[in-house]
């Protein structure tokens, strides 16, 4: 019966939501668009011109991720993966977290935590780990 009345409230929460982002509260200005469009400049125009950034670089901005605040998250909001977020992982991972009661009642938190703190001089291999599991 619980299970019954959970999903009639999901249901209607659902159906509110969606009433309530109607397209009709909206009004699209065509010719606001149009001059906004006319007004704008060309930033790139071949594709020769266009400066593909290397994937190094983009690695390398995760490396500067500081430890303690990693270990702040975690002891903070651990159950909820948000340490491993900031770490650069996937945000799939919360959904993973939540559904075992907080990373399997609190122990994947934990495990980070001293993962973390004892491994406190080079996090490079938690930073990007997208394993449900990070050490």
């Amino acid at each position: 019966m619980k299970k019954v009345l959970l999903l009639t409230l999901l249901m209607a929460f659902i159906a509110s939501a969606n009433s309530f982002a109607s397209a009709n509260k909206y009004k699209v200005d065509d010719a606001a668009i149009d001059q906004v469009f006319e007004n704008s400049i060309n930033v790139v125009s071949t594709e020769s011109e266009v400066n593909i950034m290397d994937i190094t670089s983009v690695k390398a901005s995760n490396d500067d991720k500081n430890v303690w605040i990693a270990l702040l998250l975690d002891w903070v909001l651990g159950g909820i993966a948000i340490h491993r977020v900031y770490l650069g992982g996937r945000p799939i991972l919360i959904v993973g977290y939540l559904f075992t009661c907080g990373g399997i009642f609190g122990l994947l938190p934990l495990g980070d935590f001293i993962a973390l703190l004892i491994n406190n001089s080079d996090i490079s291999k938690y930073v990007d780990n997208d394993a449900f599991i990070m050490w």
